[in-house]
């Protein structure tokens, strides 16, 4: 049976090896889990690192979040956002950078600077919004004939000032300078600046806003 661990002191470090269980908030000034951690409240630290798996019952607040393996939340916030694995956030995700290489379910993802996704498998960010760049590449680490038709991102809105996608499925795509690589199939876009589509990307309609 995973141990029964109780919330530590604030501003006092946190190391899991094995499994632990916090039966309400959890408050600590770094948290390190090399095994698996369930926090049924909500846990807020300045830096998580992960590397097996977490899940946390209600919000996830962390300046810096490091993540190799599996996190399952309500409400994520931070800073720098870093997730390479799985991550599932039923709520909100909202940080400054956000980078994720993996498989990626999110309702809402919002950040002020960038957001960096690699597919490594199916993704899905209902609403996506960037106040800078918003850029959707292939991941390398998979083989990509076996892999390929599952690797890629289903959103209903993207917003951002430059947007660059790939085997991307999207109702909207609203940006100032929007780029579409292969694989893509959006119903709308409305863009300022350029747009630049790929032969083998589908558009149904297309708006040019103005400037």
């Amino acid at each position: 049976m995973p141990a029964l661990n109780p919330m530590p002191e604030s501003n006092k470090p946190l190391k899991i090896n094995g499994s632990r269980i916090c039966r309400g908030d959890m408050d600590a000034s770094h948290v390190e889990v090399l095994g698996h951690l369930h926090v049924s409240g909500s846990l807020s630290t300045a830096r998580l690192k992960l590397r097996g798996e977490c899940s946390i019952g209600l919000s996830c607040h962390a300046q810096e979040l490091s993540s190799f393996g599996s996190l399952r939340v309500t409400e994520l916030r931070g800073v720098s956002i870093t997730a390479n694995g799985y991550l599932s956030v039923t709520g909100e995700a909202a940080a400054e950078e956000f980078k994720a290489e993996g498989c990626v379910r999110i309702d809402r993802l919002s950040c002020t600077s960038t957001i960096r996704i690699k597919l490594g498998s199916l993704c899905k960010i209902r609403h996506m919004t960037s106040e800078g760049d918003i850029i959707v590449s292939p991941s390398f680490k998979l083989l990509p004939i076996p892999l390929s038709p599952f690797r890629k991102l289903r959103c209903e809105i993207i917003e951002g000032a430059d947007i660059t996608l790939y085997r991307t499925q999207a109702d909207l795509v609203c940006g100032q300078k929007v780029t579409l690589g292969p694989g893509c199939s959006i119903r709308e876009i409305r863009y300022r600046e350029t747009l630049t589509v790929h032969p083998r990307s589908q558009v149904g309609k297309i708006i040019q806003m103005n400037t």
